[in-house]
């Protein structure tokens, strides 16, 4: 599958792909301007990055990564504070406070690795053509290359293909968190410097 890294101009793409095959994720209910900001931001920023698959003139999928989120999510928030405010806001009117306090915490986990495949998503109309795990080991060599020596991610416990696709790429589950009541996740987490995990990725 063809694959290259993201463009500016593909941000808007992106986020509606995120919308339309991850509707339950956080972001999703954050709203479309605060989604297309964010993929704008993350796929200028040098701490981040993100790759795309095109066929037949579509977006089929895309992954998007940080290396150092703490890093990038401060930067984010300064500059975007007014967007960032706006969406606080709402969420405090909608409820969905716990589960912004959730990820935080998620987010800022001792214990976790800093880097992160952040998101990714393939169109329904590709899945079986090994989109996702082409973008998921896109990513880790590209994780690799940046010197980042452990990479977590997150994904619906429910979502039995993409763990599949994490297990099969090296990724081990690391912990078990609901992000909001009845919605659990599982964190998992791939050490790049393990000779056996890179050789698992590389079958």
């Amino acid at each position: 599958m063809p694959l290259r890294r993201a463009r500016r101009e593909d941000s808007a793409a992106i986020a509606a792909l995120h919308r339309l095959e991850l509707p339950g994720a956080l972001f999703t209910r954050l709203g479309d301007a605060f989604m297309v900001a964010f993929y704008r931001y993350l796929i200028d920023s040098p701490i981040a990055f993100a790759f795309v698959a095109e066929g037949e003139g579509r977006l089929l999928g895309f992954a998007a990564c940080v290396v150092r989120w703490r890093g990038f999510y401060r930067g984010f928030m300064r500059r975007h504070l007014w967007l960032a405010a706006r969406v606080a806001l709402a969420s405090l009117r909608g409820g969905r406070w716990r589960r912004l306090l959730e990820v935080s915490r998620y987010v800022t986990a001792g214990d976790l690795p800093d880097a992160e495949l952040l998101s990714l998503a393939v169109d329904r109309r590709a899945r079986g053509m090994g989109v996702g795990r082409d973008l998921t080991r896109r990513v880790l060599e590209e994780f690799r290359a940046r010197g980042a020596g452990r990479v977590r991610v997150t994904s619906a416990e429910a979502n039995a293909p993409a763990t599949r696709v994490y297990l099969d790429a090296g990724f081990q589950k690391q912990a078990r968190l609901e992000m909001h009541p009845g919605e659990v996740a599982n964190v998992f987490v791939i050490s790049l410097n393990n000779k056996e995990a890179a050789l698992r990725q590389e079958r």
